[in-house]
């Protein structure tokens, strides 16, 4: 018999005549959650070593690496955000879905998803932070035959992560080939994982940003991705104001 030093329950050993040796019918609770954490940490530090080889962790600005809960300066029209994304840390393993923060610049959008990156990180899982306009610089790089890191590598290193945060979706002029080779995979592709997004467009104007390019070609003619992100996020405006532009003003009237 086999006793488990933990559940102390007993396990009857079985002779394996090819092995020519004893061993377990089948294991206990204890070790069979220890090989499922173990399989797991595995596949993590796969991915997590995978991912840091393409986007050498995450595309963050020194400002949002210092990111935090403490640090985040409650003002109002932010109580709503903030209380969401506290409680999406509490009910990160059961909940289904991420979340979509729009309001003015400034206002702590992306300090809120930092913090939360930052905190599930600390908790094992596979976080990846991105810059949406820097992703897109990014991906562009890994088309050169030069380049190290593929385009595909790019794609699949957003898509496996546990969790995603695209920051300042809707900044500057999508391109076809930029919605077509790589936001459509990525939000495509994370269908049934969790993805943050932050962006300073509202809904409609969202909308927009994905259904025509910069030169007015429709590119998501049948708003493919914006239902998918409808679908996929809770979704919460920010009406605090910005706290960039406060300080500046304090700044300035210290000057005067």
């Amino acid at each position: 018999m086999y006793c488990c030093i933990k559940c102390r329950q007993q396990i009857k050993r079985t002779y394996f005549p090819p092995k020519k040796q004893w061993g377990l019918n089948r294991a206990c609770k204890c070790v069979q959650e220890e090989s499922e954490k173990a399989q797991l940490e595995s596949d993590r530090r796969h991915r997590r070593g995978q991912m840091e080889r393409v986007f050498a962790r995450s595309i963050m600005n020194e400002e949002l690496k210092r990111a935090s809960f403490e640090s985040f300066l409650q003002r109002t029209g932010t109580e709503q955000v903030h209380r969401a994304a506290l409680e999406f840390i509490e009910t990160y393993e059961t909940r289904k879905t991420g979340m979509l923060f729009y309001g003015p610049p400034g206002n702590g959008k992306s300090h809120l998803m930092a913090a939360i990156h930052h905190e599930l990180n600390r908790q094992g899982y596979v976080c990846l932070f991105l810059d949406v306009p820097q992703l897109m610089k990014l991906a562009k790089t890994a088309t050169r035959f030069d380049s190290k890191v593929t385009l595909t590598d790019v794609i699949n290193g957003a898509v496996s992560c546990d969790l995603l945060t695209l920051d300042e979706l809707g900044a500057g002029d999508l391109l076809a080939d930029e919605y077509k080779d790589v936001l459509f995979p990525i939000l495509n592709g994370r269908q049934g994982k969790k993805t943050n997004i932050t962006s300073n467009l509202d809904l409609s104007e969202l909308e927009q940003w994905l259904f025509k390019d910069k030169w007015g070609n429709v590119i998501d003619k049948d708003g493919r991705l914006f239902d998918r992100i409808l679908g996929s996020l809770d979704i919460y405006q920010n009406t605090g104001t910005s706290k960039r532009r406060e300080d500046a003003m304090k700044r300035i009237q210290q000057g005067s």
